[in-house]
Parts: C-alpha cells; sequence; structure tokens
C-alpha cells in the first residue's frame, strides 16, 4: 500500500508557439508539503492550473491520480468538489476585501 495521495503523470501542456510544460512528473505524498520554485516562465503556474482545472482535461497530455483515480478534471468546480484547492498569488482579487476574505471568495 502507498501513501501517495496525488500524481501527476507525463504532463505536457502546449500554447500556440510555446511548450509551457513537457513530461512533468509530480507525486505527492500524504502529509508532505512541497514548493513549486523557479524562474518566471518556468510552467510553475501552467502546472497548478492543469492540476486545479483551470486548464481542463483534453488540453493537455497526461494523467492527474488522486487518491488511487484517474482524474479529469474540466473545472475548478470539479477539483475543488473532490479536496483540491489551490491558493492563487493573486491573492486580492477583490481589492476591499482582506486576503482570509479573498481566499474563501466564492465558498
Amino acid at each position: 500500500m502507498t501513501d501517495t495521495i496525488l500524481e501527476m503523470r507525463g504532463i505536457t501542456k502546449t500554447f500556440p508557439g510555446v511548450k509551457a510544460l513537457q513530461d512533468v512528473n509530480l507525486d505527492v505524498r500524504e502529509a508532505e508539503i512541497h514548493a513549486i520554485v523557479g524562474e518566471n516562465g518556468a510552467g510553475k503556474s501552467t502546472l497548478m492550473k492543469v492540476l486545479s482545472g483551470v486548464y481542463p482535461a483534453g488540453s493537455y497530455d497526461g494523467q492527474i491520480i488522486y487518491k488511487g483515480n484517474e482524474q479529469n478534471f474540466k473545472s475548478i468546480r470539479d477539483s475543488e468538489h473532490v479536496g483540491i484547492v489551490i491558493i492563487h498569488r493573486e491573492l486580492a482579487l477583490v481589492p476591499l476585501l482582506s486576503i482570509v476574505e479573498n481566499i474563501f471568495l466564492g465558498q
């Protein structure tokens, strides 16, 4: 039995004229914390947008396996429904709200 809760396998995302991600793999085990770091344009945000359904299944190649089940998120709501929530770096979506209020916006 494995304690891996999230696997991203062979994730490749292409935009017109640009390959943003090429064959990216990520494994996350229960209770692990990961930091995705890199220079501007390295694909950090793109990878998280694939994971969270911002870029829906079919717009990239590869697999997302969460808690042993392959996922094909078509939207952010789909990923949130199974428990994957991304806090984007643009925390002040509504400038008049606090950071906490912005994080829980739509909940």
